[in-house]
């Protein structure tokens, strides 16, 4: 089910979901029913941008997978590094914009307007 969730193809999310079917005809029922704009990347209705879920923790957490067996202290410096680093990059990406929006979201205001 996961390779289905996250097919970015309707071929291969049908070429995996009809794995599952043969496999395990339960999960795939239950799976079906809930409706796959729910979980699945293909049939989604919003852009995800390559995150499986809207809640910021497990988007930080799935940073950490390889971490996670770290030291305390090497864990923490690893922690603050990464954010570290994020800020820096993000600063340096803002640097040049000339307005309080990304230039996309600009230049949609002002064809609204």
């Amino acid at each position: 089910m996961d390779k289905a969730a996250r097919a970015y193809t309707e071929f291969k999310y049908n070429r995996y979901m009809g794995e599952l079917r043969n496999l395990h005809k339960n999960p795939f029922d239950y799976v079906d029913s809930a409706g796959p704009h729910k979980w699945s990347r293909v049939h989604c209705l919003q852009r995800r941008f390559r995150v499986m879920t809207t809640n910021v923790a497990e988007c930080i957490n799935s940073c950490f997978k390889f971490a996670r067996q770290l030291p305390m202290l090497t864990l923490a410096e690893f922690i603050r590094n990464m954010l570290q680093r994020w800020f820096h990059d993000r600063h340096r990406a803002v640097q040049p914009m000339r307005h309080q929006l990304t230039e996309a979201s600009h230049l949609v205001m002002l064809q609204r307007v």
